[in-house]
C-alpha cells in the first residue's frame, strides 16, 4: 500500500517475513520485480545566450545557465528492507534523501575568434 509520505512511502506492515525455517533459509520473499514505485522525478532546466560582436571576427558570448529551475525537491527510492533479524525495521519505506541537487545557476564567458 503506498502512502505518499517521505517517512513512511509505503506501509511496511503489509508485507509478512517469510518462515524462519532451514528450507527458507536465505528466501528473499515472492514480491514481483520492480513492483516498488518511488516517487516521480521532474526538473526544469533553462539557459539563455547572448553573442556581443567585439571586431569583424572577434565575439564574446555570455551564458547563463539555470539547473532545476523551479528548485523541486526530487525525492530518492525509500527505504526497501522491510524486514532484519530483529524484526521490522524502523526505517522501512522511509525516504531520507534527494536524487537531484537544488536550483544551480551558472554564468559563462567565451571568446570566439
Amino acid at each position: 500500500m503506498i502512502l505518499g509520505k517521505p517517512d513512511k512511502w509505503f506501509n511496511p506492515n503489509a508485507f509478512l517475513a517469510p518462515a524462519n525455517t532451514p528450507a527458507n533459509s536465505g528466501f528473499y520473499g515472492n514480491v514481483g520485480r520492480d513492483t516498488l514505485i518511488g516517487p516521480g522525478l521532474a526538473t526544469w532546466d533553462f539557459s539563455v545566450l547572448k553573442d556581443i560582436p567585439i571586431r569583424e571576427r572577434l565575439n564574446l558570448q555570455f551564458r547563463a545557465e539555470i539547473f532545476n529551475l523551479l528548485n523541486r525537491a526530487n525525492f530518492n527510492l525509500p527505504n526497501a528492507v522491510v524486514f532484519t533479524p530483529s524484526g521490522v525495521s524502523p526505517t522501512a519505506g522511509a525516504i531520507t534523501s534527494t536524487s537531484t541537487t537544488s536550483r544551480q545557476v551558472q554564468f559563462g564567458l567565451k571568446l570566439l575568434w
